[in-house]
């Protein structure tokens, strides 16, 4: 985060900017502003992709304190795209879905999105509920 304090006619104001993947969260005197820098790349949408059983690692174990990401025995998931706060979950098992429909709402950095079916099929499973904390990568949905 960086701050700023400026003069404009006399009257000084004070500006905090913090820096998001595609966009600036700029608060002037207490109001928010995004502001999108078109020389950014925009961020990646959510991919759906089959789930591929890995190698077992020969890595250090992670620390007990993170949290392990839900990951489905087989079929395609949806995953998040960055770490956040689940405010709705707009699917549940059984349901259809068609490519680029919104299945789950994500709060990161502020902002609200919409978390999206890159392909049809069918909800096998929800794996997480309203008011979960994800990773970025940890499965949401998945799809038959």
């Amino acid at each position: 985060m960086k701050e700023f304090k400026f003069n404009i006619s006399g009257k000084e104001h004070s500006a905090h900017v913090v820096e998001h993947e595609d966009t600036l969260e700029v608060t002037v005197d207490g109001k928010i502003y995004t502001v999108t820098l078109p020389e950014r790349k925009p961020a990646q949408k959510p991919v759906v992709k089959p789930v591929v059983a890995a190698a077992p690692a020969a890595a250090a174990p992670a620390p007990a304190a993170a949290k392990p990401a839900a990951t489905p025995a087989g079929g395609n998931v949806v995953t998040a795209p960055l770490n956040g706060k689940i405010t709705q979950v707009l699917v549940k098992a059984g349901d259809q879905v068609a490519a680029g429909d919104t299945v789950v709402m994500l709060e990161a950095m502020k902002m609200e999105n919409s978390i999206t079916a890159e392909a049809a099929g069918t909800v096998k499973a929800v794996l997480v509920n309203v008011g979960d904390q994800v990773d970025g990568g940890q499965a949401l949905v998945e799809l038959a």
